[in-house]
């Protein structure tokens, strides 16, 4: 790969990044690191157990148990013995956690109508092709093709 090709790719992550505030210290005006909103996403998927959350989201379990501490002490997320498994205990969201994950997702969608709201459908389906077209390319080049775990 050419110099000149690895910096457009990270001219690309940096406009990204930029365009969408991923490096707020809040997600989306909320009490929330992206992270910790991620890990709330995840739960709410159905990935229950810390060590799926470690692999899925490729963190150290140091850094993992400190975040679920957070949202433990905040009331958004409860660990529960797994019925099926005695030994082990299940993540999910509590009331307030749907409340939030609520808010992050209305808040996201209003994102992306404020990005892209004002683009033609032509133009919205130019973008759209482009995005997929990223989406499998990186996929196939890095090996990550869960679709269900892409935001």
């Amino acid at each position: 790969m050419r110099a000149s090709d690895i910096y457009r790719i990270r001219e690309f992550d940096r406009f990204y990044t930029r365009i969408l505030k991923l490096a707020d210290k809040y997600h989306l005006n909320t009490h929330l690191t992206l992270l910790e909103a991620r890990v709330l996403i995840e739960v709410n998927r159905g990935v229950g157990q810390t060590a799926e959350l470690t692999q899925l989201l490729q963190l150290d379990k140091g850094y993992l148990s400190r975040i679920l501490k957070k949202l433990e002490d905040t009331g958004l997320v409860v660990r529960q013995k797994d019925e099926r498994d005695r030994r082990f205990k299940m993540l999910r969201l509590t009331a307030a956690g749907e409340r939030a994950l609520a808010t992050i997702d209305n808040r996201a969608d209003e994102q992306v109508i404020r990005l892209f709201g004002n683009l033609s459908d032509d133009e919205l389906q130019r973008l759209l092709a482009a995005m997929a077209r990223i989406q499998a390319d990186v996929g196939a080049a890095t090996g990550v093709t869960d679709p269900g775990h892409s935001d």
